[in-house]
């Protein structure tokens, strides 16, 4: 049982770290911004063993410990987390870009702004894709169908893992399983429906 305590405040306290790192480098959203950091760590092959032997609460006894040291994995998260904070000040930069450029002195001269309705085309793929996504989601166990539709929904890791009485790491493990899961499942039916073309 203290493990499992010692593996929930181990991953608390990585969580509580990289948010920490992630406001120091101007995050609008650094909760968000370090369990997306985590998510991309735990559906990476090479990180993923390493994320899931220091910090997993379900560690088997015979677990063998990974090619990569505590240290290598930290300066890893950190990297991604400065790959995920540039991305989000890319986005509202550009954001601001758009809008600086609308609001500007010479209105006449400039371009129409993009009509903010898609077109048809558009809103037909997304649609199907929406379609596809819907019915490959009975696919997946029903722990991780939940935890993906309260993170759809908007909920953060805590809330989902108070909601379910998990640990935020077990529920970080659930949402990568089932986007791996999911994603495989709709590959497959993708891959079925070209050759069936």
């Amino acid at each position: 049982m203290s493990e499992t305590r010692d593996a929930l405040t181990d991953y608390r306290r990585l969580l509580n770290a990289l948010e920490s790192r992630a406001r120091r480098m101007g995050s609008r959203d650094a909760e968000s911004a370090a369990q997306e950091t985590l998510k991309r760590s735990l559906e990476n092959a090479i990180s993923q063993p390493a994320v899931e032997y220091y910090f997993s609460d379900e560690l088997p006894p015979d677990a063998v410990p990974p090619a990569w040291p505590l240290d290598q994995l930290m300066a890893w998260l950190h990297g991604i987390l400065h790959f995920v904070v540039l991305e989000e000040h890319n986005r509202s930069g550009n954001r601001r870009e758009f809008s600086g450029w609308a609001r500007g002195a010479d209105a006449r001269n400039r371009l129409d702004p993009p009509d903010p309705a898609p077109d048809q085309l558009d809103a037909l793929i997304q649609r199907e894709l929406q379609q596809i996504v819907i019915d490959c989601l009975p696919a997946l166990d029903a722990d991780y169908r939940r935890v993906l539709k309260m993170r759809a929904s908007g909920l953060k890791y805590g809330d989902i893992a108070e909601r379910l009485g998990v640990s935020e790491n077990t529920v970080a493990t659930w949402v990568s399983r089932g986007i791996r899961t999911l994603a495989l499942s709709v590959r497959r039916r993708t891959q079925r429906h070209k050759a069936a073309r």
